[in-house]
């Protein structure tokens, strides 16, 4: 029981901190560092969408 609170109580303080921007999460460096896939991955040709992606285009 005492669990649950606690974790509710996670939840909503994460929600309020990034509601009020206490909490600031970097998407683009998350996505690098878990080494998630994105569409510039699977689609060279699409936009990107962080800038540290951009490259240039081919000739």
């Amino acid at each position: 029981m005492i669990r649950w609170l606690l974790l509710g109580g996670l939840v909503l303080g994460l929600a309020q901190g990034l509601q009020k921007k206490w909490i600031v999460i970097d998407w683009c460096r998350l996505k690098g560092d878990l080494n998630i896939p994105s569409l510039t991955n699977l689609q060279p040709l699409a936009a990107p969408v962080c800038p540290e992606e951009v490259e240039p285009a081919p000739r």
